[in-house]
């Protein structure tokens, strides 16, 4: 059996993610939050992005699967559940009126993304009851068959383990696996509508998810959150087979199977290579052997076993297509190779001492991070502090302009009352504001700085921004908003001002179900 070597320093580690993977992320213009690297058990390496830091959850979207997976895993080696159990018999309430395909699917089928269902199915209809909705939805195809990626199969399950346990999914996860693991901060989630009034639904579909409500079920296939770093500590529990604590959390044979490949994802509907190469229950299947949680925008739990290692990452790229490959492209090409070099590994070798010690020490992940950088500022657009081009005095700059009305103008998004009349920019040493003005008199506002962020509520939201600003050139003023914690987005608005004072201004929304009305085109002349 090879000799086990001993992990690279934090040096090492310091100069492969600082010298090589940030600057090849940045390259890619790839909006980073957290960037974590374990190596034998324990956290090497460690960057976050203002405003993220340690303390700080993060949502993990599709990522979150992976701990629904862990937690049907615990139920299922606790004897409360088998992965032949018919859905219904669990919600029998809802067998009467399930299709015949529906009535036919098996845990396992919801695990490995075979469900009767091509879509997620409380996203057809206008029904808060989520649950309900995979039951009456028509299904598209026999269960049991072929992969198709099903955000409402891991709601299920979720629901299914608060119905088993008579807890929210967050507090079972908590106490049946996080406490075994140290867990420094618990799980949240965010939940369906369920039982909500229907006044809730005047400005928000049915189908999408809300921070508090009793009622609703945990949004475990897209609304889970957590810290990286105990992120981390779950990647480091699949590394030692399902042991810590001193105890068998996950059994090895659900972790196995859970890891490996159950069935195909060729012609999934996702085109990137990384994503061909298999689905297990709930986790994907990767390169070289390894396997990952992974999520919307950049959530990634890389776990490599033969290399006795694991990289979480979180940000924001729903901007950027294929996001996930160039990520996974990064930590192969700048990290993962070159440890795997510098230790001498290879897929398929087991070393001396890989499930040794680590595996039954208390809790050791973390307790001493090798390396921890100061947070790094989010990454802000870049170009000149003031117009050059523009009428200015003193390092300021102001301008109203009258917008166009008719086809293709504003955002298809945007409701009664709310048309845009007019669009404002003031800038005023490195601060600037941009304020879109609505024909009932609202002003929705975009505070900024040159060099750095302003923070502010997004409008008509109310969730936490950090908005830079940039003169590209002397006419075209770029407004680069993120948008951070339960709810993620990437806002952008360039504004060009032309001959005759004419200006255009883009707005790019980049969000998952909100914050569609800053998606769109205004043209408009200044006043």
């Amino acid at each position: 059996m090879p000799h086990r070597p001993q992990s690279p320093t934090a040096d090492w580690f310091r100069q492969r993610v600082e010298g090589h993977l940030i600057p090849r992320l940045q390259a890619h213009g790839l909006v980073m939050h957290s960037l974590l690297a374990v190596h034998q058990g324990r956290l090497r390496h460690e960057t976050y992005w203002l405003p993220y830091g340690p303390e700080r959850p993060h949502r993990l979207y599709s990522a979150g699967k992976s701990l629904v997976s862990l937690a049907v895993g615990a139920l299922i080696d606790d004897g409360a559940l088998a992965l032949d159990d018919l859905l219904v018999d669990h919600f029998p309430e809802h067998r009467p009126r399930a299709h015949p395909w529906v009535r036919a699917m098996r845990v396992e089928d919801l695990l490995s993304m075979r469900t009767a269902h091509g879509q997620n199915t409380y996203a057809q209809v206008s029904d808060p009851d989520w649950v309900r909705t995979f039951f009456t939805v028509p299904p598209s195809r026999p269960p049991g068959t072929v992969f198709a990626y099903d955000t409402s199969a891991t709601l299920v399950l979720t629901a299914l383990v608060e119905r088993l346990t008579g807890l929210p999914f967050e507090e079972f996860f908590a106490e049946r696996i996080g406490r075994h693991l140290g867990l420094e901060a618990p799980l949240r989630a965010l939940r369906s509508p369920l039982g909500l009034p229907s006044e809730a639904f005047d400005h928000h579909p049915t189908w999408r998810e809300v921070a508090e409500n009793p009622a609703g079920v945990a949004h475990g296939g897209s609304g889970l959150l957590a810290t990286p770093r105990d992120l981390a500590r779950i990647a480091q529990l699949c590394l030692q087979q399902g042991r810590a604590g001193g105890r068998q959390v996950i059994s090895g044979e659900f972790l196995r199977a859970a890891t490996s490949v159950q069935t195909p994802t060729v012609a999934g509907g996702f085109a990137h290579p990384e994503a061909q190469l298999g689905y297990g229950h709930q986790f994907w299947r990767c390169r070289r052997n390894s396997f990952a949680a992974w999520g919307m925008g950049g959530q990634i739990m890389l776990v490599v076993p033969w290399l006795e290692a694991a990289v979480v990452v979180t940000g924001d790229n729903q901007h950027i297509e294929s996001d996930a490959q160039l990520l996974h492209d990064a930590l192969w090409g700048e990290l993962l190779d070159p440890l795997a070099e510098q230790v001498g590994a290879a897929p398929g070798e087991v070393r001396e001492g890989a499930s040794g010690p680590v595996a039954d020490g208390p809790a050791p992940l973390l307790e001493s991070p090798d390396d921890v950088t100061a947070p790094r500022e989010l990454a802000w657009v870049s170009g000149a502090p003031l117009p050059m081009g523009l009428a200015h005095d003193a390092g300021t700059y102001r301008a109203s302009f009258a917008l166009e009305t008719g086809p293709g103008r504003q955002s298809e998004a945007l409701g009664a009352g709310e048309e845009l009349v007019g669009l404002e920019i003031r800038s005023t040493g490195d601060l600037g504001e941009l304020t879109l003005r609505t024909a009932d008199g609202r002003r929705l506002r975009f505070p900024y700085r040159f060099g750095g962020h302003a923070r502010h509520d997004l409008p008509g939201y109310g969730y936490e921004t950090h908005t830079s600003g940039a003169w590209i050139d002397g006419n075209t003023l770029s407004v680069h908003a993120h948008v951070v914690g339960d709810w993620l987005a990437q806002i952008q608005l360039l504004v060009h001002v032309g001959d005759g004072a004419q200006m255009v201004c883009r707005m790019r929304a980049s969000a998952e179900l909100f914050a569609q009305e800053f998606d769109g085109l205004l043209i408009g002349r200044q006043v």
